[in-house]
């Protein structure tokens, strides 16, 4: 009765991790990476080299992390700290915006701190279709100066 109960309880154990494992696993559905890296302005612009190819989504939860080195220059004297802000953005099969990975611009790196390697994830539910991510930059302030440098877009569902 010991062992019967004993294997039981490790049946029921292994179900459990299956199951969480099963319910914890994603997709990579597309991925760039870019050695080059991009000189921003407040203007919003795409950062070169991170725009995926198109794949296909059934339906559901979309999820995309982008990390790359940044630095953001203090701005003027007069105005506020300066920022790098992104925006990770989905485009549909011609190329129009349909919904962003981030409720709005989030900062990803700020004046005053060190030049180093920073990161970002976005969700987003999204219908069936074709689909590409790309990511976009600004920084904060006018006259500032800021850069994102080399990095990686990863997108998975």
């Amino acid at each position: 009765m010991n062992i019967k109960k004993h294997w039981l309880k490790s049946l029921a154990v292994a179900a459990v991790a299956a199951m969480a494992s099963a319910n914890a696993s994603a997709d990579v559905v597309a991925a760039v990476t870019a050695n080059g890296g991009a000189t921003l302005n407040e203007a919003p612009m795409n950062i070169p080299g991170m725009k995926t190819p198109a794949f296909a989504h059934p339906a559901g939860q979309l999820v995309a992390t982008y990390s790359a080195e940044c630095y953001a220059g203090e701005g003027p004297p007069s105005k506020s700290r300066n920022l790098v802000a992104v925006r990770i953005i989905v485009l549909d099969a011609s190329g129009n915006q349909v919904a962003t990975l981030s409720p709005q611009e989030s900062v990803f790196c700020s004046a005053g701190s060190e030049r180093g390697t920073h990161s970002f994830t976005g969700v987003a539910t999204l219908p069936r279709g074709t689909y590409r991510v790309l990511v976009r930059a600004r920084l904060g302030e006018e006259r500032a100066s800021g850069w994102v440098g080399p990095g990686s877009l990863v997108v998975l569902r």
